[in-house]
């Protein structure tokens, strides 16, 4: 019978020991979903803008491209192609007195309200207390298909505008939806998040 009411008083002690680690995690899960709420996203501009292999740098235009270059986008644009690849960097202000952790990001990307791309950045890393995180988002497509409707010369400007080019300014749409990874299992934020930077 003393055995009986050992078993019996061991089972309640680890069953209750559980329920105390289960109620911890989900106090942890808590607030780390609390912690990135409180996290502040911000576009900070694009950078490593390549066109055909081309690197364009700060305030490139189509006069600085050499004669073999300017044949190169010439043709490409003849047979309706102009692929470019690029960094969208986003600042994350972790405003916590505690680190605030992504696991994974889902992200929506847009130019000028035509969405160039929908994914998932896989990378996950962490934002120290009261600091400030980067990512750098790679994007690649192909402005010639996204921009059918436009001329060649808008569709080639829209390009060197990436770079910083004087031309008509260009809206760069970002949604973000980041993801927090406790005891094996994905929280996401609420909802995406929405931010938009206007490239003058």
């Amino acid at each position: 019978m003393r055995k009986i009411v050992r078993i019996i008083a061991i089972v309640m002690l680890t069953a209750s020991f559980t329920a105390c680690e289960e109620l911890a995690q989900l106090a942890n899960q808590a607030a780390q979903v609390i912690n990135l709420k409180n996290c502040i996203f911000d576009v900070n501009g694009i950078s490593q803008i390549n066109m055909l292999g081309i690197d364009l740098s700060k305030g490139m235009n189509k006069n600085n491209l050499n004669a073999t270059q300017l044949l190169n986008v010439t043709t490409s644009l003849l047979n309706r192609q102009l692929p470019v690849s690029f960094n969208v960097n986003i600042d994350v202000d972790n405003p916590n007195s505690i680190a605030a952790s992504l696991g994974k990001m889902d992200y929506i990307i847009a130019l000028n309200n035509k969405e160039i791309i929908s994914s998932t950045f896989t990378q996950g890393f962490s934002i120290p207390a009261n600091s400030q995180g980067k990512i750098s988002i790679p994007i690649s497509t192909d402005l010639f298909q996204l921009f059918s409707g436009e001329t060649a010369d808008a569709i080639l400007n829209l390009a060197f505008k990436l770079a910083g080019a004087q031309s008509d300014p260009v809206n760069l749409g970002v949604k973000v939806k980041p993801y927090i990874k406790v005891n094996n299992q994905s929280l996401a934020y609420p909802d995406f998040i929405t931010i938009n930077k206007v490239l003058q």
